[in-house]
């Protein structure tokens, strides 16, 4: 009820399109009529990002939001994210910002810009990931 009624909520959006941002995000069944204080950590966050997708936004920012999902749910965000700010082949205004360090999910998510932080200044580049973006994550494992 909360993304129909809560603070610019849409009255527009249907129990069946939670439920089915929801089962993309693992909750099916009864696990999506639970009570949220029913719910494991894990499930709560995908109420959240649930959520994050049913409310019309122009910027959704995302600090490291692979952490605690699941192989599944990483997927189905992964999927949602690749998709964002377009509805049937629409393009909308609007801009995801996501800080990761998951290799795997920004390489499914196929970001159309890259920002990288040297010095304290930020260098934001129209470009997909490359290799050497990830070269310094990289180095640091190796050294562990």
């Amino acid at each position: 009820d909360y993304a129909r009624t809560g603070a610019d909520g849409d009255i527009t959006i249907t129990d069946e399109d939670a439920r089915r941002v929801m089962g993309a995000l693992g909750l099916t069944g009864e696990k999506s009529l639970r009570q949220i204080k029913a719910l494991s950590g894990g499930e709560k966050a995908r109420v959240a990002l649930s959520m994050f997708s049913l409310k019309a936004s122009n910027l959704l920012m995302l600090d490291e939001p692979s952490n605690h999902l699941d192989v599944g749910c990483i997927q189905g965000l992964a999927n949602a994210l690749s998709g964002w700010g377009g509805k049937d082949g629409e393009l909308q205004d609007g801009a995801v910002v996501v800080i990761s360090h998951d290799r795997e999910f920004c390489d499914q998510v196929g970001f159309t810009h890259v920002g990288t932080v040297t010095d304290g200044k930020l260098k934001l580049e129209q470009r997909s990931l490359q290799e050497s973006d990830w070269e310094q994550y990289e180095i640091g494992a190796k050294l562990v």
